[in-house]
């Protein structure tokens, strides 16, 4: 079934079209990565989808139109995890992480036991119960990214929307993220991860389906969709990037690598 489903998805900022996408499919149960060079559209795809900017075009979540879902049920449904989304914040990490189950409480009521829970295995699955107590502006820019990851985990909706979440983090905790992502999805039913990333080779690893966008005239499309041996080759890297790579599968995680020559 497909837990994301785009139509006529067209994007411009003034009258520049960034994103033009005909059709696109995401499927449930799979961690789906967003790749392509620099002022791709990658971004704007995450913000189109959830309304924060103006777009032309129809996204559906688990087949029923996400524009006409009351902003309540929309954070249900979808989680979105902004580039440097905590940069300024003067809250707490577990203050950040306590937000993520606002649409999940009761209106009029104080928080349960329930949104505890939440919140303290959200912060221990990703290593940020080690600085919950802190002020965000204490804290470095991988623990924030860290942090606001435990933001959405928390928010228990179906949909993971991450705008380069491996930013600012080391190569331990980028190896972390992802297997998070894939464990969780692996942990539920329907669920399903969008992310974008720049790391061709962790894409190839943790990614079950890759969307390499590539930027246009008429605004950015999908140039390829599939699984990472589909959309990784030398071939499709040259024309979108513009430069020449080796693609090989390695011997010790039998995922692809990608070097630039």
């Amino acid at each position: 079934m497909s837990a994301i489903r785009l139509t006529d998805m067209h994007v411009a900022y003034g009258k520049r079209p960034i994103l033009a996408i005909d059709e696109l499919e995401l499927r449930d149960g799979a961690v789906h990565g967003l790749i392509g060079p620099n002022g791709a559209g990658k971004s704007t795809l995450l913000k189109a989808m959830i309304g924060l900017v103006p777009h032309a075009g129809r996204v559906e979540i688990d087949g029923e139109d996400f524009s006409a879902m009351a902003s309540r049920e929309k954070a249900r449904r979808v989680a979105y995890l902004a580039q440097d989304a905590l940069v300024g914040s003067s809250f707490t990490g577990r203050e950040v992480v306590d937000m993520g189950r606002y649409a999940r409480q009761p209106r009029f009521t104080t928080r349960t036991v329930d949104d505890d829970v939440m919140v303290d295995q959200a912060l221990a699955t990703t290593g940020a119960d080690a600085w919950a107590d802190r002020s965000t502006v204490a804290t470095s820019g991988g623990e924030r990214q860290l942090t606001g990851l435990s933001r959405v985990l928390a928010q228990d909706t179906a949909v993971l929307l991450l705008d380069e979440p491996l930013s600012a983090l080391d190569l331990s905790h980028e190896t972390r993220v992802l297997k998070v992502l894939r464990e969780w999805v692996q942990g539920g039913t329907g669920r399903s991860v969008v992310v974008v990333l720049h790391d061709l080779t962790m894409a190839a690893r943790f990614c079950d389906e890759l969307v390499f966008l590539q930027p246009q005239p008429t605004g950015a499309r999908a140039f390829a969709q599939g699984a990472p041996h589909e959309v990784l080759t030398t071939q499709s890297i040259a024309d979108v990037y513009g430069v020449n790579v080796d693609v090989r599968r390695s011997d010790v995680t039998q995922s692809l690598v990608v070097t630039a020559l």
